[in-house]
């Protein structure tokens, strides 16, 4: 008899942390479209309004270039903040990742990590890609202290921290910050420096590259593997896609075994679906 009496409490109980995770996510929602609202017309974009399972994106020009602003779940309890824009070369491969533990497991992985000639840059970053003449090219002095700041933002310490992720690959620059921002200020300076730093690194690219036509916008030219950053529509291994389990991030199936995981920065998720399992994911 105790434990039947108990049952109502215990479904009252679950009801209303039910209600107050629902109240959260629901403030938490309009919270973000104010914010983003304010940040489209600072820089004079646009916001693409979100659902519960996905945050809105604001869309955005920087030097007529098309780019966009989101935040990305990544694994079960965290959220990455994403500027991407659209780079006129979609030959060029550069990525730089934080000195970590995974920085072993990418040279393991038989990963080159370049060297510039910077030792301070050298020191905190994995620095890989696919042409070291042009790297080093691209990574001026002035890009370097970009990405420091980028680092650094959100810490009172100017170097306190090296979490960000800097990739050009498939024809996209994108900017993977490992935190969400939620203030306009933190915003607002994020956004400021991607555009720094795109303005910076399209300088030493200034010479012989220009678009054919119209530009692509970012999320459509983000379709290719960021393990080999080669294209995931084409090609015989385009049949062979597996899904991050957690954060959905497409890889080549042989990329994919190769890197060990998902190679999705601070993800390190270990498990895959197959692109049935993901179309019916979301399906449902």
């Amino acid at each position: 008899m105790q434990n039947a009496e108990g049952i109502p409490v215990f479904i009252a109980v679950a009801v209303i942390i039910g209600l107050i995770v629902c109240v959260f996510a629901l403030t938490q929602h309009v919270r973000t479209n104010q914010l983003l609202e304010r940040i489209a017309l600072r820089f004079k974009g646009r916001v693409e309004p979100g659902d519960f399972l996905n945050s809105p994106q604001v869309r955005l020009k920087f030097q007529g270039y098309p780019a966009v602003l989101k935040y990305v779940r990544v694994g079960k309890n965290s959220t990455h903040t994403v500027f991407t824009i659209t780079w006129p070369d979609d030959r060029f491969r550069c990525e730089i990742y934080p000195q970590d533990i995974f920085s072993g497991f990418r040279r393991l992985w038989g990963m080159e990590d370049i060297e510039i000639g910077s030792p301070q840059f050298d020191t905190a970053y994995f620095i890989a890609g696919s042409d070291k003449a042009a790297i080093r090219e691209l990574l001026t002095g002035e890009v370097q202290s970009i990405i420091f700041r980028l680092s650094a933002l959100g810490f009172a310490n100017f170097y306190a921290t090296r979490e960000i992720q800097v990739r050009w690959s498939g024809g996209v620059m994108t900017v993977a910050k490992p935190s969400r921002l939620t203030t306009f200020e933190s915003l607002e300076q994020f956004l400021s420096l991607c555009g720094l730093l795109f303005a910076a690194a399209i300088e030493t690219k200034s010479s012989g590259i220009e678009f054919v036509g119209e530009a692509r916008e970012p999320d459509a030219a983000e379709a290719q593997c960021q393990v080999c950053g080669e294209s995931l529509a084409g090609g015989d291994a385009a049949g062979d896609l597996v899904y991050c389990s957690a954060c959905e991030t497409p890889h080549h199936r042989e990329c994919w075994q190769y890197f060990g995981g998902c190679s999705t920065y601070a993800c390190g998720q270990k498990k895959f679906v197959t692109q049935v399992k993901q179309q019916r994911r979301k399906a449902s």
